[in-house]
């Protein structure tokens, strides 16, 4: 196997273990799976996350959602809408689970540039190897036919 195959293969199986990392460690680094949204009182469900609302007239955003590679929901972060009191204990944690999510978000773009690079680095370095084999095989067969040439000379 050629070094640039190689190096390509340690950037794939690099990128396959941060994406298996984050999938299961971030909803526990940003909180998910402890917090838990429920409605006190009844409420009616909100189609685009469903979630009960603690009463009809506080609604949900959706600030950010993660999918998987196959497109289903990893990570959603929901929060009150903005017009609501930002003294809130829970409005104060939601920001702090996006600004986490943000703070993530930011360094898988890092990551992402890095193996971007990482890769086009690579595939020069073998579009250069071929030229050098290419001139290795030119002088092997100068050398050859000069031999050639001695030996009849």
């Amino acid at each position: 196997m050629s070094v640039p195959l190689l190096k390509i293969g340690v950037v794939l199986s690099t990128m396959a273990m941060i994406t298996n990392w984050m999938s299961q460690t971030l909803p526990s680094l940003v909180g998910l799976n402890t917090t838990k949204i429920t409605a006190e009182r009844a409420g009616y469900p909100d189609r685009s996350t469903g979630v009960l609302p603690a009463n009809p007239e506080e609604s949900w955003q959706v600030y950010s959602s993660a999918q998987d590679s196959e497109g289903r929901c990893v990570c959603t972060v929901v929060a009150p809408q903005q017009s609501m009191c930002s003294r809130d204990a829970r409005t104060k944690q939601l920001r702090q689970l996006l600004e986490k999510v943000q703070n993530m978000t930011q360094s898988i773009q890092v990551l992402d540039q890095r193996t971007q690079r990482d890769l086009q680095y690579v595939e020069k370095m073998e579009v250069q190897l071929r030229g050098l084999e290419t001139k290795f095989r030119q002088v092997e067969e100068n050398h050859k036919q000069n031999i050639a040439k001695q030996y009849k000379g």
